[in-house]
C-alpha cells in the first residue's frame, strides 16, 4: 500500500514539474519580439532602448500584462538584474493596473507612449522612478503611491486625469518642463509628501492644479510655471515647505491661493504674473521666513492679510493694477525690513492694523484710496534723505483716510528720532484733518482759532504775533494829543505811548500808566477801542500762557 502511494506522489509532483514547465514555455511563446528582447536586455542590466532595436515603430508594443509582470517579477523564468527595468520608447496601448503593487527594483519608462489608463494606487516602488518625456494619453492615477527614490517626470506630457494625491515621496520630485494639458479636470498634488526637492521649472498646467497640504522637505521650484487656467485656481492652500518656494516668472492665469502655507525659508515669487483681474491672489494668514516679489505684477486684488513674515519683505517695484479692489496688507506682521520702494498702487490699498520692524515707502505711488490705520512700525521712511522723508511722510499721510492715530504713530516716531518740529507738524496736521473730517460749527471755529493762534499749542509763538499786532496798534493810535492826564495834578508826568498801550493790553499786570492817562473826551472811538484792546488782551495772553505750560494739547 504504502509503496502504491509513494508511485502516485511522484507520478504527481512530475505531472506538476511538466505542466510548469509547459506554462513557461507556453508564457515564453506569447511575448512579441519587442517583449523579448526586453527580457533579454533586462536581465543583462542594459538599458532596452526599443527605438535603436526596432526602427518601425509598430513594432515597439508592449502588452500591459507583459510589463505588470515584469515590473512586479512575477514574469516566468526571469530573474531582474540589479540595474532593475529600464526600457525607452516602448508604446503601451492597454491599461496598466498594478494597484497596491510591490515593485522591488528600479523603473525607467522614459520616452514611453501610454495610451491607456495607468494605475499605481497604493503601489511601493522600493527604488528609483523615471517617466521622463513620456507620454500619458489616457487618466494617470499615482495616488499615495509609496516611491522609495526619486521620481522623475521630466518633460512628460498628461492628457488626461492626473492624480498624485497623498504620494510620498522619499527623495526628489522633479517634473520640469512637464506639460498637463487636460483644460477640465485637476491636477492634484494634494497631501503630497516630498522629502526632498520638488521641482516644477517651466511646467505648464493648462487645466486647474491642486498642491493644498503638500509637504516638501526640501525646496520647492515653479520657476517660469505657467498656470494657464483662468477660471478655475491654481491652490497651495496650506502647503507646507521647509526650504525655499520658487516661482520667479511664473505666470498664473487664474486666481491663485497661497492661503495658510507655512514656507520655512523663503518665498520667492520676483517677477512672475498675478493675471487674474477678478478673484486675483490670496496669502492670507501665509506663514513665511522671508517674502520677494520684487517686479511682481498683480492684475487682480492681492489679499495678504494676517501675513506672518519672520524675515526680510520685499515688493520693489511690485504693480498693482487693480484700479476698484483692495490690495489689503491688514494686520500684517513682518519681523524685518519691509521694502515697498518703487511700488504702484493703480486702486486702493490697505496696510492697517500691519505690523513692520522697518517699512520703506521711498518712491511708491499711490492713486487711490489708502489705509493707515492702526499700523505700528519701529522706523519708517518715504525717501533716501530724512527731511525730504519725513515731507513725504506727512503727505502720506494726508492722502490716506482719516484716523487720528496714523498722525500719533508718526508724531511719536519723529519725537523718537529727535526731531520735534517734524513731530508737532505731525500733531498740527492731524488736529487739522480731525477739524475737516469731524468738526462743524462752534466746535469747527473753536478748533480753527486754536490752530491759528497757537498752533493746536504746538506753536505758542503764534498768538504772539496779534500780540504785537495790537501792542503796536495801540502804540499808533494811543498818541499824546488824544490823550489826558486822569487828574490835573498829573499833568507833569511824562507820558509813553508804549507803556499804555502794553499796561492796557497785559492782564493780572498793573503798569499803573492807564490809571494816570485816558483818551480825551472827545476821542469816542478811542475810548470804545480801549475795551477790544483789553479784551484781546485776556484772550490773548491766557491763550500763550496755557500754550506754554501745556495746558492745550
Amino acid at each position: 500500500m504504502n509503496w502504491f502511494l509513494g508511485i502516485f506522489l511522484a507520478a504527481f509532483l512530475a505531472g506538476v514539474s511538466a505542466s510548469a514547465a509547459a506554462a513557461a514555455q507556453t508564457s515564453e511563446r506569447k511575448l512579441n519580439p519587442a517583449e523579448k528582447w526586453v527580457v533579454a536586455q533586462v536581465t543583462a542590466g542594459e538599458i532596452a532602448n526599443l527605438s535603436e532595436k526596432f526602427p518601425d515603430q509598430g513594432k515597439r508594443r508592449l502588452s500591459a500584462h507583459f510589463l505588470e509582470d515584469l515590473l512586479t517579477g512575477a514574469l516566468p523564468g526571469v530573474k531582474l538584474h540589479r540595474n532593475g527595468v529600464r526600457i525607452t520608447d516602448a508604446i503601451i496601448d492597454e491599461p496598466i493596473y498594478l494597484k497596491n503593487a510591490q515593485i522591488s527594483c528600479e523603473v525607467w519608462l522614459d520616452h514611453c507612449l501610454f495610451m491607456g489608463g495607468v494605475n499605481f494606487m497604493r503601489a511601493t516602488f522600493t527604488g528609483v522612478v523615471s517617466f521622463d518625456d513620456s507620454t500619458f494619453t489616457a487618466p494617470v492615477d499615482f495616488d499615495a503611491v509609496r516611491v522609495g527614490g526619486d521620481a522623475f517626470f521630466r518633460r512628460a506630457v498628461f492628457e488626461g486625469l492626473v492624480n498624485f494625491l497623498d504620494a510620498d515621496m522619499a527623495g526628489q520630485f522633479v517634473a520640469d518642463e512637464a506639460q498637463f494639458k487636460n483644460k477640465e479636470q485637476t491636477a492634484y498634488f494634494g497631501g503630497m509628501k516630498v522629502r526632498g526637492l520638488a521641482s516644477f521649472r517651466t511646467v505648464v498646467f493648462e487645466g486647474p492644479v491642486d498642491f493644498g497640504a503638500a509637504d516638501v522637505g526640501s525646496a520647492f521650484v515653479a520657476d517660469e510655471a505657467r498656470f494657464k487656467n483662468k477660471e478655475q485656481e491654481a491652490s497651495f492652500n496650506a502647503m507646507k515647505v521647509e526650504d525655499i518656494a520658487f516661482f520667479r516668472k511664473a505666470v498664473f492665469e487664474g486666481p491663485v491661493n497661497f492661503g495658510l502655507a507655512d514656507i520655512v525659508g523663503n518665498f520667492v515669487a520676483n517677477e512672475a504674473q498675478f493675471k487674474n483681474k477678478e478673484q486675483g491672489t490670496t496669502f492670507n494668514r501665509m506663514k513665511v521666513g522671508r517674502a520677494s516679489f520684487t517686479k511682481t505684477m498683480f492684475e487682480g486684488p492681492a489679499d495678504f492679510y494676517m501675513v506672518d513674515i519672520a524675515g526680510e519683505f520685499r515688493a520693489d517695484e511690485a504693480q498693482f493694477k487693480n484700479k476698484e479692489q483692495v490690495a489689503t496688507f491688514n494686520s500684517m506682521k513682518v519681523g524685518g525690513n519691509a521694502f515697498f520702494t518703487g511700488a504702484v498702487f493703480e486702486g486702493p490699498v490697505d496696510l492697517g492694523f500691519s505690523d513692520f520692524a522697518v517699512l520703506d515707502l521711498s518712491g511708491a505711488v499711490y492713486a487711490e484710496a489708502l489705509y493707515l490705520q492702526g499700523m505700528s512700525y519701529k522706523k519708517i521712511l518715504a525717501a533716501l534723505d530724512e527731511h525730504q522723508s519725513h515731507e513725504a511722510l506727512l503727505t502720506l499721510a494726508g492722502q490716506s483716510a482719516y484716523s487720528a492715530d496714523v498722525y500719533g504713530n508718526l508724531e511719536a516716531y519723529f519725537l523718537r528720532q529727535g526731531y520735534r518740529g517734524d513731530a508737532d507738524r505731525a500733531f498740527i496736521e492731524g488736529k487739522r484733518r480731525e477739524r475737516n473730517e469731524n468738526l462743524q460749527g462752534v466746535g469747527g471755529l473753536g478748533s480753527w482759532l486754536l490752530d491759528w493762534l497757537v498752533g493746536y499749542g504746538r506753536r505758542p509763538w503764534q498768538a504772539g504775533i496779534p500780540c504785537v499786532f495790537f501792542v503796536a496798534l495801540g502804540c499808533l493810535l494811543f498818541s499824546p494829543k488824544r490823550m489826558e492826564p486822569q487828574k490835573p495834578g498829573d499833568a507833569h508826568r511824562v507820558y509813553n505811548r508804549f507803556w499804555y498801550s502794553l499796561g492796557l493790553f497785559l492782564p493780572f499786570v498793573d503798569l499803573q500808566a492807564d490809571r494816570v492817562w485816558k483818551p480825551k473826551p472827545d476821542q469816542t472811538f478811542l475810548r470804545n477801542y480801549m475795551r477790544v484792546h483789553v479784551l484781546m488782551g485776556w484772550i490773548l495772553v491766557p491763550l500763550v500762557l496755557a500754550a506754554l505750560t501745556g495746558l492745550i494739547k
